[in-house]
């Protein structure tokens, strides 16, 4: 359950309340921006929230847990600090974003209702549309390698050591074991574990022409 400062609990049990919504953008080129949806700006503390923004607020869906919290911002290009060439260039995409409510008439009083980061922004029609991903995001991200029986190389880079020049153009490489070392005899630098175990192993019976003494059932190196 989120929780809120005394002086806007008290606040928010008045019959009638003056609120608003306010974004702070931290950019990653160290910009700050930002907006409100009220018709006049509000200051909290340094921070100046402008009123120029148009901004409008998808409903917050927030999870317990490890999932994402899914939300998402509209606006019109309305504001001088929010520009297409600075949207199309990506320069929102992963941009620190706090969301909060705002007693306008008195900003002294305000809640931190939600923050998170901007993902995939879409432009449309003089508007754009940010979805914003939740601080659980980054535990569903992926980081360093992954372990398979398929080499992760891009054919012919540094990691995978092969000439490109000296096979007919065109040539693929299928990212396989079996055609490092048979077609371009490049075993030594294979990027992948051929030798993982997968579930097959969990259903594999013995066979009978081998030897089954518990050895390795991978005899050769190659």
């Amino acid at each position: 359950m989120r929780e809120f400062s005394s002086e806007f609990s008290t606040y928010m049990r008045q019959e009638t309340t003056s609120l608003c919504w306010g974004w702070l953008l931290d950019l990653n080129d160290g910009r700050q921006l930002a907006f409100c949806d009220h018709d006049e700006d509000v200051r909290i503390g340094n921070v100046l929230f402008h009123a120029s923004s148009g901004f409008i607020p998808a409903d917050i869906e927030t999870r317990l847990g490890f999932s994402v919290d899914n939300s998402a911002v509209q606006g019109a290009l309305s504001s001088e600090s929010v520009t297409q060439s600075d949207i199309e260039n990506g320069h929102y995409i992963g941009a620190r974003l706090n969301i909060f409510r705002i007693n306008w008439q008195n900003p002294l009083i305000y809640a931190h209702i939600w923050k998170g980061n901007l993902g995939d922004i879409r432009l449309r029609d003089g508007y754009f549309e940010a979805e914003t991903l939740g601080v659980a995001a980054v535990l569903q991200r992926a980081t360093g390698r992954v372990y398979s029986r398929q080499c992760d190389a891009v054919f012919g880079d540094e990691a995978c050591g092969v000439n490109v020049q000296n096979y007919p153009e065109g040539t693929q490489c299928p990212h396989v074991f079996e055609a490092c070392v048979d077609l371009f005899a490049n075993g030594v630098n294979f990027q992948g574990f051929p030798y993982l175990i997968g579930d097959d192993a969990l259903t594999i019976g013995p066979r009978n022409d081998t030897l089954n003494d518990g050895a390795s059932r991978y005899t050769t190196t190659r």
